[in-house]
């Protein structure tokens, strides 16, 4: 009988202020490298701001 240990994993919750072009970048990165887990809908950055802000919820492997 075999047994495996569990590979640790850590979450990280990021704040992307940006254009959309960038945290469309960012979040097709993450996406493609199977570490997305949660990504908000964007919001406005601030009033007199014309960029978006975006949550997202990272979910990390280490080796």
């Amino acid at each position: 009988m075999s047994t495996r240990t569990a590979v640790p994993t850590r979450v990280v919750d990021l704040v992307l202020i940006g254009t959309g072009e960038d945290i469309a970048a960012l979040t097709a990165i993450t996406r493609n490298a199977g570490v997305l887990v949660f990504r908000s809908a964007p919001t406005a950055a601030g009033p007199h701001d014309d960029r978006q802000r975006v949550f997202l919820r990272l979910h990390l492997h280490h080796r």
